[in-house]
């Protein structure tokens, strides 16, 4: 029996890969995702072992991938994940990639399967495009076994990009157009992808540890927006514009759609390049007959009227819709520093000794019996860290947040994190589980904003020692 661990297991295309599992009676499927309540951790529903898992979370990684042969990879971060997350969403798929590649390896987990993007190949790629590289090494940093499935635009009911696509045309009878909507794409339907992913947890001792994907036809995006307005009976006009207009484009398609900046501007970013498949480097399955773009529209936009109308419903797990996720209130901080000092441990020391001559007087720092203490004016206690000797190495220190009058709740094991990441040559300095004293409207205008300012600054002053 084939043991398999699929993260995002309530996403769009994990709840479509879970449902497709299901059908194979010699896949065991362990299904993680943090909207598992932790009354139902471990619950067994038609066949599929439930795990809550906090990706920010080692330990929790660490116990859900457990006794896996494969583990599916399906996490991106671009959306928020907790009442307030600071920092680049690069970084945060960083630490993601990072936690599960540490877990794989001392577990050992045969074989890691990510889902990943078509990369094309030049020199300035988007940001979005490069955290997707950048999760392909750190995946593999630790000798794990990894194949990579770069995909184009994947179209399903309910997709992201797809749902982006549908909304400009049904809400624009008029479209300007500037010059990306003339690049050239390659999408795939939903059943495609799943197929895909089928034939490679079935037959990962033939892999390669690279494939790009791609459906049977290659477009611009003007013409994607033509076929979705003849699959939606909709005549639009369509104004070409002669440049391109990047920052204009992420702001209307955000507002037009209604779509979290978050997730559209990293996507707009990326359709400036070329997103065709690499024939050289590509996984066709056989004897199977592929999508064509207009059938897939077709498919995806009676699927998404039906879901409308309550008649197509989705095989996803839902333990209790009214249960109070407590991870939701937390805060979930991470900044990335270049530093010529490898050793976290060694980053955190000189932490805490840059920080009171940074902050002098207002802030002061001391030693007590092991335990790390942050005060105001050396009046009351702001903070007591206490290092985790039993989990800290070298490339990996931290300190639990145990008491102090900005910290409310210390029984959610907040902590000040430190982390060497040797394939992306960085230090992660991160604030996770952390959940303030203060009323949220005033922490975010002032104590989350104060935090930000001291890590910009200590990076500033890790570089400069790093140029003498």
């Amino acid at each position: 029996m084939l043991k398999v661990c699929l993260t995002g297991a309530t996403g769009f295309i994990g709840s479509n890969l879970l449902n497709k599992l299901q059908e194979h009676k010699d896949i065991e499927v362990v299904a993680l995702s943090r909207k598992v309540s932790p009354m139902m951790d471990g619950a067994i529903k038609d066949g599929v072992t439930w795990r809550r898992c906090n990706g920010f979370s080692l330990l929790d990684v660490e116990r859900a991938t457990e006794d896996v042969d494969i583990l599916i990879y399906l996490i991106h971060s671009m959306l928020p994940s907790s009442a307030l997350s600071q920092g680049d969403f690069p970084d945060f798929d960083l630490y993601l990639a990072d936690n599960f590649a540490r877990a794989a390896k001392k577990n050992g987990v045969k074989k890691i399967i990510y889902l990943s993007g078509l990369i094309p190949q030049v020199q300035d790629l988007s940001k979005h495009l490069e955290s997707r590289l950048e999760v392909e090494t750190v995946l593999s940093q630790f000798g794990n076994d990894l194949t990579v499935l770069r995909s184009g635009l994947i179209v399903g009911p309910n997709g992201s990009s797809f749902r982006i696509l549908e909304k400009l045309v049904k809400r624009l009878p008029v479209m300007i157009c500037p010059s990306w909507t003339m690049t050239m794409t390659q999408p795939i339907d939903l059943k495609d992808v799943l197929a895909t992913m089928i034939y490679c947890i079935k037959n990962t001792d033939k892999l390669k540890p690279l494939y790009d994907i791609g459906g049977p036809d290659v477009l611009t995006y003007k013409e994607m927006l033509f076929e979705t307005a003849k699959v939606l009976g909709k005549k639009r006009y369509i104004i070409n514009v002669p440049f391109f207009s990047l920052g204009l484009s992420k702001l209307w398609v955000s507002r037009i759609t209604s779509t979290p900046h978050n997730l559209v501007y990293p996507l707009v970013e990326s359709l400036k390049y070329k997103m065709t498949a690499d024939k050289a480097n590509q996984l066709i399955l056989d004897d199977y007959t592929y999508t064509s773009f207009y059938d897939s529209l077709r498919a995806s936009l009676e699927l998404n009227i039906q879901s409308v109308k309550g008649k197509h419903v989705r095989s996803v797990i839902n333990y209790n819709a009214s249960i109070n996720f407590r991870w939701l209130e937390n805060v979930t901080s991470i900044q990335r520093v270049n530093s010529k000092i490898h050793n976290a441990e060694e980053v955190a020391i000189e932490y805490f000794r840059w920080l009171p001559s940074f902050l002098k007087p207002i802030v002061k720092v001391s030693e007590v019996d092991g335990r790390i203490i942050l005060s105001f004016f050396g009046l009351f206690t702001l903070l007591v860290l206490e290092k985790c000797e039993a989990r800290s190495k070298a490339n990996r220190t931290f300190y639990y947040i145990r008491d102090g009058f900005l910290a409310r709740d210390t029984t959610l094991n907040g902590r000040l994190e430190f982390r060497y990441i040797e394939s992306s040559d960085c230090i992660l300095m991160s604030l996770l589980d952390y959940r303030p004293s203060l009323p949220w409207f005033v922490y975010k205008y002032t104590q989350a904003l104060a935090h930000l300012f001291v890590m910009k600054k200590f990076d500033k002053h890790l570089r400069k020692i790093k140029r003498a």
